[in-house]
């Protein structure tokens, strides 16, 4: 989501905190607190080097968003005013608001290991899944591999920049036993610091067959709300999940049900993937996704309280479809 932690506080005792700090950064604290201006990605980053996270008692929550339109491309132009933002069913105004195109990115791919993705067939629809996304990373952006299977889930490396190289690993990786999906997303969203200056996401390629998690469904959707990043799923669930999505009755007892719920309340997208056509739509919808996005900034009425809180993002424009988190805590 936004570069920066969900909450993003600052001392009431803003002289203890930053003694005889600098005149301009006193003047930024003056700006988040009376909603001004929203900051450029210089002001932000001079803030949190003077202000130490840990001492967060003042909190903004800030949400990423991101608008389309009929045909699902991402929507520019919309101003601050054609935004609203609810609060638990009440509306709040914006504190903070940006339109950011074409930043660098940090993409967690999350695949699936387990048996159930054994074979040749299985290994090929993972490679068409996952090759053009491969080919929308570019020099600046970074990927990260960790697979999941058998209980266990693995570190491939640290981030790179290599993401060809990370497909053919991804498609050789040895694979058995049972699969844990819910598990692997609770730890896949440990792996994603909040960067100053980069869009995240976690990328979930699997076919969705959950028979081992320790975690129940509401559990997992419990998580999922903690994630600061979009889940976008990649499901490579073949022809009998493509029959079983045409009804929404079955489509909501299919094991691909829990993923695609995931992915709506992070802000994320579902993909179910069966040829190669469809995995070149889905690389090309994340990427831009992830390169352009709204930010909406707010004060919460109270300090973090560890209940959840849903949010609601509105825009005034006919026809448009809105992708932000459901909520925060």
């Amino acid at each position: 989501m936004r570069r920066f932690p969900d909450f993003l506080g600052f001392l009431l005792l803003l002289p203890l905190l930053l003694g005889p700090g600098p005149g301009d950064v006193r003047a930024l604290l003056e700006r988040v607190h009376g909603n001004g201006p929203p900051l450029t990605d210089a002001e932000l980053r001079e803030l949190l080097e003077a202000v130490p996270p840990e001492e967060v008692r003042v909190a903004l929550v800030q949400v990423g968003v991101v608008v389309l339109d009929r045909k699902g491309r991402p929507v520019s132009g919309l101003r601050r005013e054609d935004f609203h933002l609810e609060v638990d069913g009440r509306e709040r105004s914006l504190a903070w608001f940006s339109e950011d195109r074409a930043h660098p990115f940090r993409l967690v791919w999350l695949v699936d290991a387990s048996g159930s993705m054994a074979g040749r067939a299985r290994r090929e629809q993972l490679r068409r899944a996952l090759l053009p996304l491969a080919r929308t990373v570019r020099l600046e952006d970074r990927i990260r591999l960790v697979s999941f299977g058998g209980g266990r889930v693995t570190v491939h490396g640290d981030w790179r920049r290599r993401p060809l190289t990370a497909v053919a690993e991804a498609v050789a990786l040895p694979r058995g036993g049972t699969t844990a999906v819910a598990d692997a997303l609770v730890e896949a969203a440990h792996l994603l610091p909040p960067p100053v200056d980069e869009r995240q996401a976690i990328v979930l390629a699997s076919d969705g067959i959950d028979n081992a998690s320790r975690r129940t469904a509401r559990e997992v959707i419990d998580a999922a709300r903690r994630v600061r990043a979009p889940v976008y799923v990649l499901a490579v669930g073949g022809e009998g999940e493509r029959i079983r999505e045409r009804t929404r009755r079955r489509r909501e007892r299919s094991p691909l049900a829990l993923l695609r719920r995931v992915a709506s309340e992070t802000g994320g997208r579902f993909f179910l993937v069966t040829s190669a056509e469809e995995a070149r739509e889905a690389a090309l919808r994340i990427r831009d996704d992830l390169r352009h996005q709204y930010w909406l900034g707010f004060h919460p009425e109270s300090p973090p309280d560890g209940e959840f809180h849903r949010v609601r993002v509105r825009v005034d424009r006919p026809g448009v479809t809105v992708l932000a988190r459901s909520g925060y805590r």
